[in-house]
């Protein structure tokens, strides 16, 4: 059945508002008859797009199909309502413009979002969403149903590969394997996972419903991964230059995944970056690489105290791919404390806290727990263990 497409005029009907956002709702919505179905809509759309407060879990308007992708959509709406210039200089405004009816309980709806600088408007995304009526209530989704059809896809076990240029088995199968030892490290189980290859992150919200005005973003890095998980089934967002995985970086599957496992603030970033050193997850260097650059950094000839230099955060490589000497000394202890008590032993020296220069208390009182070094013999110990990387080469 071809959509009937409903456009708005621009007088406003009413005004809806969350803290400091506002969605403007126009007087000729006639999307549907009923004016009390018509209120019912309206309220939805305003707290889907407005209500901040709730986790994505607990916001009960959400669609079930494609659930997390949906969450993924409000994940990324909430970064750039939060992000420094929309939470202190200006107001963001959302404002119905259109609305497609593909049938009576089935909704497109279309929204400019937007700020006010000197009475002129400008736009900062165009957002789509769909409205679907399940048993008299209005459920919310990202736009995706209607924008994927165009893409290609593979499924290989239980994964669901989405991208628009072809991409060699050989990669997709790679990535399963990264991501499998990680979920077996982590003790988790295998699920039914999604993942969208994108060639830049823009284009996945694109895919989803954020069409962005590429100065808005409140993204800094357009490559990378971004995922949502529940019990029974993932999604990511997996964004290489080309969209083909050819630059795929374990790193940031790595940390995506531990991310969204542990919470940030109990994360201590040495140890998570030097788990990506060791496993050629830097965007930049291989591991033998780093150790390259360490070994020019640091004379064998020349005694280093380790335990003074730790904290200082100094960069042992260029200035604008910078290698940190903290997250080289937990390269190496990993690796010993994960051959010598496994993964959980990691696990337990990556959650002991955030990094903090001037105070590592957390940090030494755990790693002596797991791996017997301590403020008295971390020279000794770190020295050992460079000898012993020298050795492996």
């Amino acid at each position: 059945m071809p959509r009937n497409v409903f456009l708005f005029s621009f007088l406003l009907f009413s005004i809806f508002t969350f803290s400091q956002s506002k969605v403007l709702i126009n007087n000729n919505l006639d999307v549907v008859e009923d004016a009390l179905k018509r209120k019912k809509m309206i309220d939805v759309v305003s707290h889907f797009i407005l209500e901040k407060s709730l986790k994505n879990e607990d916001l009960t308007i959400v669609n079930p199909d494609n659930k997390l992708e949906t969450w993924l959509f409000l994940d990324e709406l909430r970064k750039l309502q939060n992000s420094k210039v929309f939470s202190t200089n200006y107001m963001l405004m959302y404002e119905v413009t259109s609305a497609e009816a593909s049938n009576k309980n089935n909704f497109t709806i279309h929204l400019n979002c937007y700020y006010e600088d000197k009475e002129i408007k400008n736009s900062v995304a165009k957002i789509e969403i769909i409205l679907q009526e399940i048993n008299n209530k209005y459920l919310v989704s990202t736009a995706i149903k209607n924008n994927l059809p165009r893409w290609k896809s593979k499924t290989i076990e239980n994964y669901n590969f989405y991208f628009e240029k072809e991409i060699d088995e050989k990669k997709l199968r790679d990535f399963i394997a990264k991501n499998n030892q990680l979920s077996l490290n982590l003790k988790e189980q295998k699920i039914p996972t999604k993942i969208y290859c994108v060639d830049d992150i823009y284009k996945a919200y694109e895919l989803f419903g954020i069409a962005y005005k590429r100065d808005y973003s409140p993204n800094n890095f357009f490559l990378g991964i971004e995922s949502a998980t529940d019990n029974n089934q993932s999604t990511m967002i997996v964004a290489t230059k080309k969209g083909m995985l050819d630059d795929f970086s374990f790193g940031s599957l790595w940390k995506a995944r531990i991310t969204e496992k542990y919470p940030q603030k109990n994360l201590y970033v040495p140890v998570l970056e030097g788990y990506s050193y060791i496993n050629d997850g830097h965007p930049f260097y291989k591991w033998e690489q780093i150790w390259i650059h360490f070994k020019n950094a640091y004379s064998v000839s020349q005694k280093t105290d380790w335990l003074s230099l730790y904290g200082t955060k100094q960069n042992f490589s260029l200035s604008s791919t910078p290698l940190y000497i903290e997250n080289l000394i937990n390269a190496m202890i990993i690796k010993t404390i994960e051959k010598e008590k496994g993964f959980s032993g990691v696990l337990e020296l990556l959650n002991c806290g955030k990094f903090d220069g001037e105070n590592q208390d957390n940090y030494f009182k755990t790693l002596e727990n797991v791996s017997g070094i301590t403020k008295a013999n971390f020279n000794e110990k770190i020295d050992k263990l460079i000898t012993s990387e020298d050795l492996s080469k």
